[in-house]
């Protein structure tokens, strides 16, 4: 009754399977003979059916547990209250798909597109005595501890829905609905919700670090003991919501020393290779607009801090971790960045120029990379910067100035990238053989 199957009818032999999923290829692409796959209510757990044409396919009610469908397209496939338990989805593609009361606990959906995906709740109901029942207890779509990082849910409608636990990390959100959803204890880690609607979602618990919740709608949502180091909350909406206990940007006065001792300690602990002195940790610290010109911040840990506006001109930050900090209109003009880690920070509008972001070689034979993977560059100036190796899969590079930027050997891959800007577009392609937008 629960897992509703006595719903479920047995799948079809291998031979007429394979045709029916010939013929719907067909019908998918608009080919003659072409005829639309129609699976209500089979069976069909554990099927290997990888990267295979099932746009439009009817798989309302079916067991797909345990499946694998990785890179299958999937768009506009009807799955309205499919059982999607521990099935492998990374890299499919199930845009506009129905999936309302779907069940995707455990899931692997990485790296997929679910844009426009509707994730509302939905209930099957059958015939018994008479009377009509449900399958299954619950309406919900249930995503509990599925893994998602890395998708596009852009434009997805999950009100109500049951994301408990799930990772949803680097994941694009903008634009959803999810309000009233289960998102307790999700990981949300650098996650794109610009524009989202989570009014009365319960986000307790959540990990919410280097998020973009610009111009979301947080109104009457829980997001006690949520952690927003280094989230993007311009013009975002939170009336009543519940911020108790939240992990937020602490200000220099929390943080037991003056700001003046800990560099002081932080010089000696660089002067005396560690031997003296205490290294610099300024995790989610609040140094907005801090006048920072030629300090010497190498090694330092400045993760999930608000620099916005900050000027570090001429400042030494070899090595320093600056990893989903909020960099927004910082000015790094000039500043030795070799080997910093820049993991996800969000630098749209900062000043790079002539900035060396090259490899930090260690112990003279080990050339560690700066780090600008997913990091958000969207109209900052790199021109003359020295970015050689730099590892920049993800970042959005969108309107960013590179003219004269030195990208030999940077990782590019993934990246958003416009280069109107840029002074040598081949350099550019170079660097990256195979950019996916």
């Amino acid at each position: 009754m629960e897992d509703g199957g006595s719903l479920l009818q047995p799948p079809p032999p291998v031979k007429r399977l394979s045709e029916m999923l010939r013929a719907h290829a067909a019908f998918a692409t608009n080919q003659p003979g072409g005829i639309r796959a129609s699976l209500k209510f089979v069976d069909l757990s554990g099927i290997k059916l990888p990267g295979r044409m099932l746009a439009g396919a009817d798989l309302t009610g079916a067991s797909l547990r345990n499946a694998d469908l990785a890179g299958a397209d999937l768009s506009g496939a009807i799955l309205f209250a499919a059982d999607l338990r521990d099935a492998m989805l990374d890299g499919a593609r199930l845009v506009g798909a129905d999936l309302r009361g779907a069940r995707l606990c455990g899931a692997k959906i990485r790296r997929a597109d679910l844009s426009g995906v509707d994730l509302r709740e939905g209930a099957l109901m059958a015939s018994r005595g008479g009377d009509l029942v449900a399958p299954r207890a619950g309406s919900q779509t249930e995503a509990v501890a599925a893994v998602l990082n890395g998708s596009r849910l852009n434009g997805a409608r999950g009100g109500r829905a049951n994301l408990n636990r799930a990772d949803l990390r680097d994941a694009d959100l903008s634009g959803s609905n999810f309000a009233r959803a289960d998102l307790t204890r999700s990981d949300l880690t650098g996650c794109n919700l610009e524009g989202a609607s989570l009014i009365a979602a319960n986000l307790e618990g959540a990990v919410l670090e280097g998020a973009i919740l610009c111009r979301a709608n947080l109104s009457d949502s829980n997001l006690t003991d949520a952690s927003l180091l280094g989230a993007l909350l311009d013009d975002a909406r939170t009336e009543r919501t519940n911020f108790s206990n939240a992990t937020r940007t602490r200000s220099i006065d929390e943080l037991g020393k003056d700001i003046a001792t800990i560099f002081a300690h932080h010089r000696a602990w660089i002067d005396s290779d560690g031997r003296r002195g205490t290294r610099a940790d300024l995790t989610g610290t609040d140094l907005r607009g801090a006048d920072l010109r030629g300090i010497n911040l190498s090694a330092a840990v400045l993760s999930l801090a608000d620099l916005r506006e900050a000027d570090l001109s001429g400042a030494m930050l070899i090595m320093s971790d600056l990893g989903g900090a909020d960099a927004r209109s910082a000015v790094f003009i000039e500043a030795d960045m070799r080997g910093c880690g820049l993991e996800r920070t969000s630098l749209n509008g900062a000043d790079l120029s002539g900035a060396n972001l090259g490899p930090m070689l260690i112990r003279g034979a080990i050339a560690w990379p700066a780090n600008l993977a997913r990091a958000r560059l969207v109209g900052a100036c790199l021109a003359r910067a020295v970015l050689g190796n730099a590892k920049m899969t993800g970042a959005d590079l969108t309107g960013c100035d590179v003219t004269g930027a030195m990208l030999e050997g940077a990782d590019l891959s993934g990246t958003v990238l416009d280069l109107a800007m840029a002074i040598s577009v081949g350099e550019v392609a170079e660097a990256a053989p195979e950019p996916v937008a």
